[in-house]
């Protein structure tokens, strides 16, 4: 039958068409470690997640795209002083998402469109380089409350053209 799609095949196909995902580094007495460059940040845990895979006990530092499209990344850090960060997927750091702390506060927040062309594709935040503090020295401080400083969210936007 022309356009006839089963039960399974729809769930599959709105699945991967409805793609969105948030993910989270939570901190209690925990440092950051950011000693070594092109570091990626591990989020150790998540809220929703649709059509992306994340294993916060194994690769805490890899999402995978399951299907492709146009996707909207949002990520926010708390690094506490002047420092670089960026989005790499599969193995290439993508220069529209390379963000610099510029102050002491260390707070910065970057919005970029990716592409992803192929399933299974992984996305990582990496830690560029420090210049000079670093997470760790944010979160020591003696009487630091629990709080979330990285968070990563992830939105299908539309279809690959």
């Amino acid at each position: 039958m022309s356009g006839f799609k089963d039960k399974c095949a729809t769930f599959l196909c709105d699945e991967l068409k409805d793609g969105f995902g948030y993910f989270y580094r939570f901190e209690e007495v925990a440092t950051f470690p950011l000693s070594v460059d092109n570091t990626p940040i591990p989020f150790n845990q998540d809220g929703p997640v649709r059509s992306l895979e994340h294993d916060k006990v194994n690769t805490p530092e890899e999402i995978k795209f399951l299907g492709t499209g146009v996707f909207e990344v949002t990520f926010f850090v708390n690094s506490g002083g002047p420092d670089y960060f960026g989005i790499e997927l599969n193995g290439t750091v993508l220069p529209e998402t390379i963000i610099r702390t510029r102050s002491t506060a260390g707070i910065e927040y970057m919005q970029a469109l990716i592409r992803v062309s192929c399933p299974n594709s992984i996305l990582r935040v990496l830690f560029l380089f420090k210049a000079p503090s670093t997470l760790a020295r944010q979160n020591s401080a003696v009487g630091a409350p629990v709080a979330t400083n990285t968070s990563l969210v992830i939105v299908r936007v539309g279809d690959l053209v």
